[in-house]
């Protein structure tokens, strides 16, 4: 990793801020169980800090979370690609570290924007309008299985 990972996590969330109030931090990687082991030993989480959570179908990427461990006690997920979606193309071009922010939906969906699918944060759909490598945004709409954070 190229420079400390908190401070890229830290960077990541400073550049998010903007019209959405980011709610998670997404790290992207070739493989889960080192980011995990890695992402765990820098941050000073346990091992099996990172669980299981459901797949970005956005993104094509499968996902683990834990919570509180950003400011604010914001969760951190680590992706991995599970197709070759926008998640693979964005490890293509920009390598591994902050590719995702995930922030409540304030407005009603564009024409533009993508459907509404699964993620590891509730229903998810891609801010649109943004570089196709990443970082992304992904917007979360409020409802049965979103977590509130």
């Amino acid at each position: 990793m190229t420079g400390t990972a908190l401070d890229r996590i830290l960077g990541a969330l400073t550049a998010a801020q903007g019209q959405h109030r980011p709610i998670a931090l997404g790290w992207a990687t070739v493989e889960l169980d080192r980011a995990a082991a890695e992402l765990a030993a820098e941050l000073g989480l346990v091992a099996g800090a990172f669980r299981p959570a459901a797949d970005s179908i956005v993104l094509g990427a499968r996902c683990r979370v834990t919570d509180g461990v950003l400011p604010g006690g914001m969760p951190l997920a680590i992706l991995e690609p599970l197709t070759e979606g926008r998640l693979a193309a964005a490890l293509a071009r920009r390598g591994e570290g902050p590719s995702v922010t995930w922030a409540r939906s304030l407005d009603t969906p564009s024409p533009r924007s993508t459907s509404m699918q699964p993620g590891p944060f509730g229903p998810e759909r891609l801010q649109p309008g943004g570089p196709p490598q990443g970082p992304f945004l992904l917007l979360i709409e409020d409802g049965p299985g979103t977590i509130h954070t």
